[in-house]
């Protein structure tokens, strides 16, 4: 369903798991990351602890060993190739040690406390020697905002490389749907000097795979840019004001959270003049409080923002990774004040970079990446974590990233408790200090800030800013 790559392609025909070499696109999560840009999915998931038993560390090694054959990843780990002459392997761990990927927290902490340790989590990276997964259990939480009574907390955390956002919600469905998967037996045990000399054998067959990919994808960037010109397609700006949060991330990362009510926002949508999304109109909410937010710091920017918007690709493109989602730079048009005149314009932005994300010519050029040598791979990446963010006037493409998630499936459990509430949280990186992770469920959307505390020291005014951008939308569409 997600390509050979995914999350849940275990070998369930046979019932083993075995070694497996990552697509290009999920590599480069590898190869971009450092202390300062981690590359983790952190899924949170809230449980009514009503009239549960207490867990403790050896209930949850029970729990989650009872689950280990429902996905490849909670036993292989990565193994990189001498020099990178090649993309790393996943490769089975027999000797898994369940005790160092799962742990059971203070019980009875209330919320607050739980949010730091899950800021923690969130920016902490992964040990790639290891499956590149963590499971953390809190129970007893106090105080949890819009639950009543106490809760449990469980944080799911596993490296990006193995699959996306979207992929999270069918391993989700299988480790809180109530079934048993034990621990498959694993196969094709890895084997360095064979990879190393298959990688040197194999090196001058990707050298010219990728020339005759660049000379395909010069080709079809000449094709994009000839639609760009006949106004076909619209590129976005290639730079933008650098805000307070394009800065280097400090050590500490602060998470504030707004609820709103789901169906004021599909009401607000279904009262539009255009057609919009529920994703618009949050777009447009986080647009209004980032530029309250820099009036009120006296550093209006000169020039509209931007914002990174993941977008997927499942059904519009057929890529062998476990990553399924595009980049798409969207326009926060904050510059405008009226919230109307704001909507409408996002809208437009959302709408030309779909299109644009969809073109055919533009897809064959994106398809660069497939036939880079890991040796470029890796140097892009070193790059990147060597790049200055000190006294910078513009950034490229986008000032902040804004994420959405498909709702979870509905029944889910946690060793017989509902599920009351799930959201992700997004590790803040350099140059993007603020970021956003929108998710709906139920009758709410919870939107999910991180953010580098001396970047924004107050987040509690961030969250009510939201809250009044939203209601100026209420308002103006009235």
């Amino acid at each position: 369903m997600y390509g050979n790559s995914g999350v849940l392609a275990t070998r369930k025909a046979k019932g083993i798991v075995a070694k497996e070499q990552l697509a290009a696109r999920d590599a480069v999560f590898v190869y971009d990351e450092s202390e300062r840009h981690p590359s983790n999915i952190v899924a949170v998931y809230i449980f009514d602890a009503t009239g549960t038993e207490p867990i403790d560390a050896a209930a949850l090694r029970d729990w989650a060993r009872a689950r280990l054959g429902f996905a490849p990843l909670f036993q292989r780990r990565l193994q990189r190739v001498p020099m990178d002459l090649d993309l790393p392997y996943w490769v089975p761990e027999p000797a898994l040690d369940i005790d160092e990927h799962v742990g059971v927290g203070p019980s009875g902490a209330d919320w607050d406390t739980v949010r730091a340790r899950v800021a923690e989590i969130t920016t902490a990276r992964l040990d790639l020697t290891r499956p590149p997964w963590q499971i953390q259990v809190f129970d007893r939480v106090r105080a949890v905002p819009e639950i009543s009574g106490d809760a449990t907390v469980v944080v799911l955390k596993f490296h990006h490389s193995t699959c996306d956002g979207v992929a999270t919600r069918e391993l989700e469905l299988e480790l809180f749907g109530g079934r048993e998967a034990p621990a498959a037996p694993t196969t094709n045990r890895w084997s360095k000097s064979a990879a190393t000399l298959r990688a040197a054998a194999l090196f001058p067959y990707r050298m010219g795979r990728f020339a005759m990919g660049l000379s395909r994808t010069r080709a079809a960037n000449t094709a994009a840019r000839a639609r760009i010109e006949a106004g076909l397609l619209h590129e976005p700006a290639p730079v933008r004001p650098a805000t307070r949060f394009n800065r280097a991330i400090g050590p500490t990362v602060l998470i504030e959270q707004v609820f709103l009510p789901l169906s004021e926002v599909t009401a607000l949508r279904d009262r539009s003049a255009e057609r919009v999304t529920v994703n618009d109109v949050m777009l447009t909410v986080v647009s209004g409080a980032l530029a309250a937010y820099l009036d009120e710091k006296g550093e209006t920017p000169p020039e509209g923002l931007a914002a990174m918007v993941p977008m997927s690709m499942r059904g519009i493109a057929h890529w062998d990774s476990a990553n399924q989602l595009c980049q798409m730079t969207v326009d926060l048009h904050t510059g405008r004040r009226e919230p109307r005149a704001r909507l409408a314009a996002i809208r437009e932005s959302v709408r030309r970079e779909r299109r644009r994300h969809s073109d055919q010519a533009v897809l064959r050029h994106a398809a660069r990446v497939e036939t880079a040598p890991a040796l470029l791979l890796r140097a892009a990446g070193r790059a990147r974590a060597h790049r200055s963010f000190a006294d910078l006037s513009s950034v490229p493409l986008h000032n902040t990233t804004i994420s959405n998630v498909p709702p979870p499936g509905a029944g889910l459990t946690f060793r017989g408790a509902p599920m009351l509430r799930a959201f992700g949280v997004l590790p803040p990186m350099d140059g993007d200090g603020l970021r956003h992770l929108i998710s709906a469920q139920g009758e709410e959307i919870v939107l999910t800030i991180s953010v580098d505390k001396a970047m924004m020291p107050d987040p509690g005014r961030y969250r009510e800013l939201l809250r009044e951008s939203f209601r100026e939308l209420v308002e103006a569409l009235d």
